[in-house]
């Protein structure tokens, strides 16, 4: 039958609203499809500015030495965004600089640190190879040590950690310098020691760091040894033209010369480690101690024993006779030493 005027406008009124209506559902779709998608463009933005202000305050931090700052920094960025490759290795950098730098306060002790290092130096040793690799596991080392030292003995093997670094990497610089305080801290073989420490210098990476661990590690322990050996390191920096904080300088010169200046034989032994112009020349160079009478004649003692070392009795006896002249009105104990030694010089003459 054929179709009537009348029902043809309504079908084609009823389609027309249809349409109507899904134009304006698509319309609705596309607005709410844009939203999400500025939504996402939005947090994106926010994440993006969180992530490079963390990066940029951690690297601040890394540049004035705040590396406890600049480690939690890195730490939030690596957490912004988990699979940042420099983000990675900036966390690592922070942490072992923070260790190396470490220093136990009544508010969180070397363990502490230690703990909240390893896991991301360890993390770090799954992905890193050659010379990185060495360093991150000597580093492994050093956070053990520092447990250790606070009396942690479960799970720390040191040994361990230090010959893997090596196997790893058999030159690497944190695993000799290591290996050579961890010597002389357990025990006092001074040669061993002294080995690893110059393998680390030839190695001419972080030289500062390794002298600084060096004579730390000769200071740990007050034996004659040490004090010689720490004498011998002084004159090679001084002859190498190498700056030596003042709180080195001023260790050693207490200990090798007085601590020693009424233990004659200490001196000696102690002045003997190297040829007289050097003994002389090293002695000023550590020498930071205040002008004035006590200074003149404690550097005119030890010259006049250089005198004697070097065969020159004559000389050492005469420096020590003008010494005991300057010396006779005053208090001070080495005059003591100064009579002693002219006795026995005049006894030998």
């Amino acid at each position: 039958m054929a179709k009537s005027a009348s029902q043809q406008p309504a079908k084609e009124s009823k389609g027309s609203f249809l349409k109507a209506v899904g134009a304006v559902a698509a319309v609705v779709s596309l607005f709410l499809a844009l939203n999400q998608v500025t939504g996402l463009v939005q947090q994106l933005r926010i994440h993006h500015k969180e992530f490079s202000e963390a990066m940029n305050s951690g690297e601040q931090q890394m540049q004035r030495g705040d590396y406890v700052s600049a480690f939690k920094s890195f730490k939030h960025a690596m957490e912004l965004d988990p699979i940042d490759h420099k983000a990675q290795a900036k966390e690592t950098e922070a942490a072992m600089l923070w260790l190396e730098n470490v220093h136990a306060n009544e508010n969180q002790t070397f363990t502490q640190v230690a703990n909240q290092l390893l896991p991301v130096l360890d993390s770090a040793l799954t992905k890193a190879k050659g010379q990185l690799a060495g360093d991150i596991a000597a580093h492994i080392a050093w956070a053990n040590f520092l447990k250790y030292r606070e009396g942690v003995r479960e799970g720390i093997d040191i040994d361990g950690n230090l010959k893997a670094a090596l196997a790893i990497d058999p030159n690497n610089v944190y695993a000799h310098t290591m290996l050579g305080h961890w010597i002389l801290w357990e025990g006092d073989d001074v040669k061993a020691a002294e080995a690893n420490f110059n393998a680390a210098l030839t190695t001419r990476r972080v030289h500062d760091y390794v002298r600084d661990m060096q004579l730390s590690a000769l200071e740990n322990h007050g034996t004659l040894e040490n004090d010689v050996e720490e004498f011998r390191v002084a004159n090679d920096m001084r002859k190498s033209g190498e700056m030596m904080p003042a709180s080195h300088r001023k260790d050693i010169f207490w200990k090798d010369f007085t601590s020693h200046l009424h233990d004659l034989p200490d001196l000696v032994a102690v002045l003997s480690a190297l040829p007289p112009a050097d003994a002389e020349a090293t002695y000023d160079w550590l020498d930071t101690t205040e002008s004035g009478d006590g200074k003149t004649w404690n550097r005119a003692f030890v010259v006049a024993n250089l005198k004697e070392i070097a065969g020159d009795r004559a000389g050492a006896l005469s420096d020590y006779q003008t010494l005991q002249k300057q010396m006779q009105n005053s208090k001070f104990t080495l005059l003591s030493m100064v009579d002693l030694n002219i006795k026995r010089l005049s006894h030998r003459h």
